[in-house]
């Protein structure tokens, strides 16, 4: 089980949640009507995964870069920290050792590693609709699993090239766009409960980077084969080369062009 939820101090605690999770275990798991007497335990785990609306993060000092969970470079949605560490460790490994040649170890250069990607902003609305405010209570106990039903049935109809990259924590603009405006038309009365859940200032915001994921995916694909061969000539300017590959990354990154499908056979 999981929930998203923000930290607001009038929360129950999450020993609560876990207490709740298993009284409510043979509502998810037909199958057991006691866990205590139907379930060979050997640990019962539960866990928090801390997520942040301005990831990534940046950094504060310089010559200090935050790696990992710190980093803020991982889903809102799956909680994928170590899914989303190893997709970014080549691309992270190479930045830091270019800022230690390259000596651009102050606080903004680093910045540059981890700068802003829409397409991981852009899942912070699906958060929230998967999110109970607080005081919130005229919500529909079925909202997220019919919200969740719509939107895998869709993305599963439309093959694994956008299923996949999905569930691999990649938001790509062709799969979004395609999903949502299919997700549409399958249940039409259900997108305005979704801005009414959500809010409009949230639904504002989130197609301001919905507009950045597709100018990032415009500029990977129509700047950026210019900008490098440009920038592989500026060897006597280290930090700018530095800024423009970082620069560059940024849009491959942003907007889910590093993804790599598999080729049919």
């Amino acid at each position: 089980m999981f929930t998203y939820m923000d930290a607001d101090s009038k929360r129950p605690p999450l020993s609560t949640i876990m207490d709740d999770y298993w009284d409510l275990l043979p509502i998810y798991q037909p199958s057991i009507s006691d866990p205590e007497t139907d379930l060979d335990i050997k640990r019962v785990l539960f866990a928090y995964f801390p997520t942040y609306r301005d990831s990534p993060l940046q950094p504060a000092w310089s010559r200090v870069l935050a790696v990992g969970d710190a980093s803020g470079i991982q889903s809102p949605l799956s909680f994928g920290g170590f899914g989303a560490l190893t997709r970014h460790l080549g691309r992270i490994s190479t930045a830091v050792s270019e800022a230690l040649v390259k000596d651009c170890l102050h606080k903004d250069d680093l910045g540059l590693v981890n700068a802003y990607r829409p397409d991981l902003s852009v899942t912070w609305m699906f958060q929230k609709a998967m999110s109970i405010k607080m005081k919130q209570r005229d919500v529909d106990p079925k909202f997220v699993n019919r919200l969740l039903a719509t939107n895998f049935q869709i993305m599963n109809d439309m093959g694994m090239d956008t299923i996949k990259p999905f569930l691999q924590d990649v938001v790509r603009l062709d799969g979004l766009v395609g999903s949502l405006a299919k997700s549409f038309v399958a249940d039409p009365t259900f997108m305005p409960e979704i801005v009414g859940h959500v809010g409009i200032p949230l639904l504002v915001d989130w197609l301001g980077h919905l507009s950045m994921l597709a100018l990032y995916t415009v500029l990977h694909n129509a700047v950026s084969p210019a900008l490098g061969l440009y920038a592989d000539i500026l060897d006597d300017h280290p930090r700018q080369q530095f800024q423009l590959r970082r620069q560059m990354e940024a849009w491959k990154f942003g907007s889910g062009s590093d993804y790599q499908f598999e080729k049919d056979e």
